[in-house]
């Protein structure tokens, strides 16, 4: 009789148990599914992204952050002009360049890998710790950054006033990048939930 009661007693204990376990793997997987609900929100969402700028601690953030956007789902394209257009070089050019691009191209830089920081750069030494510092804590390298972002469908242009004015040719710039204007910035934020500037 006292065997039966305990038997009765561990099949209630068991029970107990497995109810628990099974009611905490349902509230995860309910916490999953909302959060999936979420990023399926995302993806019908577009970041558009204004890139002035040529310098690490300012580049790096934008495609940190479009690689993020692209990686939720989310249409993303980022725009650069001024300075921010040297980020999709690969490479300088002079042939069939006049006296003032020939030595605008000599002042630019030729990809990205030498872009410096904004402040602290102190000739070079600067930028150098904050690229030790970033490998350290295993942040990709600007050149990975940008070949991430095509890989993960991120829409790249160039601005073809900005390249125009520094003699910047199409053959300079990355094959994977579009070319355009105002208007077509202007397009592309228009239909954005998100627009940032760098």
């Amino acid at each position: 009789m006292e065997d039966q009661k305990l038997k009765e007693y561990i099949d209630a204990l068991v029970e107990e148990k497995v109810n628990e376990k099974t009611l905490a793997f349902q509230n995860q997987l309910e916490s999953i599914q909302q959060q999936l609900s979420t990023i399926q929100v995302r993806e019908n969402e577009k970041i558009t992204m204004l890139v002035t700028s040529f310098e690490l601690d300012k580049v790096i953030p934008a495609f940190i952050i479009a690689n993020g956007a692209a990686s939720f789902g989310m249409d993303v394209t980022l725009f650069f002009t001024l300075w921010g257009i040297n980020a999709l070089k690969e490479k300088s050019i002079y042939k069939g360049k006049n006296i003032k691009e020939k030595m605008i191209t000599m002042m630019l830089p030729s990809n990205p890998k030498s872009t410096t920081i904004s402040r602290l750069n102190m000739m070079g030494v600067g930028t150098s710790m904050m690229k030790m510092m970033m490998k350290e804590n295993n942040i990709e390298t600007l050149p990975d950054l940008i070949d991430l972002s095509i890989e993960m469908g991120a829409k790249l242009i160039a601005c073809q006033m900005t390249m125009g004015m520094m003699g910047i040719t199409t053959d300079e710039i990355r094959k994977d990048v579009d070319f355009g204007g105002v208007a077509l910035y202007i397009e592309e934020a228009s239909e954005s939930n998100i627009t940032l500037t760098f």
